[in-house]
């Protein structure tokens, strides 16, 4: 198996992973369920910990940058709902990348 190939699917999972995660905060602020929230960013960073091992900076920097939109969503709530419609345009293609 080229290595190339098992890194890259390494880092699509891991997005995918982080997708997911920020979903979860998204959904825990949404609620005011601050306790979730928390549990849910703490994985995330996690995930995006994982993302940075993989060695793609350029996945890792979009990761980082996903962060940092939904700490700017939180702070006006009434824009989560659009943020979590852009969330997932953005995961959804890589989501379906699994899969094949």
């Amino acid at each position: 198996m080229n290595p190339l190939v098992g890194k890259e699917r390494k880092a699509v999972f891991h997005f995918a992973n982080l997708g997911a995660d920020v979903s979860r905060c998204i959904t825990a602020a949404r609620e005011g369920n601050e306790s979730r929230y928390r549990d849910s960013l703490a994985r995330a960073q996690r995930t995006l910990g994982e993302l940075q091992k993989v060695s793609r900076p350029e996945a890792y920097e979009e990761g980082r940058l996903m962060l940092q939109g939904l700490e700017f969503a939180r702070t006006a709530p009434e824009s989560l709902a659009s943020f979590q419609t852009a969330l997932n345009n953005l995961i959804i293609p890589f989501s379906s990348r699994l899969t094949a």
